[in-house]
């Protein structure tokens, strides 16, 4: 089976669905096909997965701010949007006009109050004041202020993301995912389902704020859909993603990293990418991929195994490698 090199991430450690004897990767998620039927255990994951975040856009406000939060098992002060992190997921059509109001509340002195924000991946043709890297195309943003991003999106369609552009700020929680949907898709014909619940982010996560930690930095642990496992909390609760035997989904795949590249899989079930990088690409089957920092990839995935569980893999090239010990 071909493979993909190119960009990944990972870390976990063995969730309360995963069946005895199953090995994992340091960092990981649970990928579970639907039952009737569910275990107890199964059933407490799957409630913890509905609790999804709704999306937002095209317009809205993105009100920046701090809080403790516990991806990994380790609580840690960060930067969140709109009270979580990963950012909530904005969605929007091809041609649509999005206006996204950025409101800086950040008070900790620990990181980095000041802010812009990045659309990775939007050629902001005429609208470059509004593409976010700090002293380039605009000024920061300071405490109590905000900022209209007011940009179009007339030629565009595919997975990106959203992040600070402001030095290492992102490592500390600013960071998201973007989808930008074509009602003329040329591949709606090879996925039943592309929806929120089909957007998978990587993410590395640091125990320490980036203005305090080292000047390199190695990832405490690998988050999966905002959540993962350490050393040292290996019962941490993972993300689950959800499917039902029989359909075909298009699951979009944004590694949001600071650094580590990583290597994804997902057991026993071949990949179809359809895109690279909000660009339609020629379909490809693979059984894994590497995708590095800044990189997406949209893959069809078809639910045509047994009802199990079934393990969802991101390696990093760096830090907690590989999935001995959950």
């Amino acid at each position: 089976m071909r493979r993909i090199k190119g960009a990944c991430h990972s870390g976990c450690s063995r969730p309360s669905v995963c069946e005895p004897g199953l090995s994992c990767l340091l960092f990981f998620a649970v990928f579970l096909a639907m039952a009737g039927l569910r275990s107890p255990a199964l059933a407490v994951a799957l409630a913890f997965a509905a609790a999804t975040i709704a999306a937002i856009g095209p317009k809205a406000d993105l009100v920046l701010s701090n809080a403790d939060i516990t991806p990994d098992g380790f609580t840690r002060n960060a930067v969140v949007v709109n009270g979580v992190a990963p950012g909530p997921l904005i969605t929007g059509n091809r041609g649509d006009h999005f206006q996204l109001n950025v409101i800086d509340n950040l008070t900790n002195h620990t990181m980095l109050k000041a802010t812009s924000i990045h659309w990775h991946g939007f050629f902001q043709a005429g609208t470059n004041w509004a593409d976010g890297p700090a002293f380039i195309n605009q000024c920061p943003i300071s405490p109590g202020h905000s900022f209209l991003y007011d940009f179009h999106v007339p030629n565009q369609a595919g997975t990106f993301w959203y992040h600070s552009h402001l030095s290492t700020q992102y490592c500390d929680g600013l960071r998201g995912p973007f989808v930008i949907y074509d009602p003329d898709d040329p591949h709606a014909h090879l996925y039943d389902v592309d929806n929120d619940d089909t957007v998978i982010t990587l993410a590395d996560w640091y125990r320490l704020a980036a203005k305090v930690g080292a000047k390199f930095p190695l990832s405490s642990s690998t988050l999966i859909n905002g959540r993962g496992r350490s050393n040292g909390t290996v019962w941490a609760d993972l993300a689950v993603i959800e499917v039902e035997q029989g359909k075909r989904y298009r699951f979009r795949l944004v590694s949001m990293s600071c650094d580590p590249n990583y290597m994804f899989s997902i057991d026993e079930h071949d990949m179809t990418v359809i895109e690279v990088d909000g660009v339609n690409s020629k379909p490809l089957t693979v059984d894994s991929l590497q995708i590095f920092a800044a990189q997406r990839y949209s893959f069809v995935l078809d639910a045509n195994q047994p009802v199990d569980n079934y393990w969802v893999r991101a390696d990093p090239n760096a830090g907690i490698l590989g999935f001995e010990g959950g």
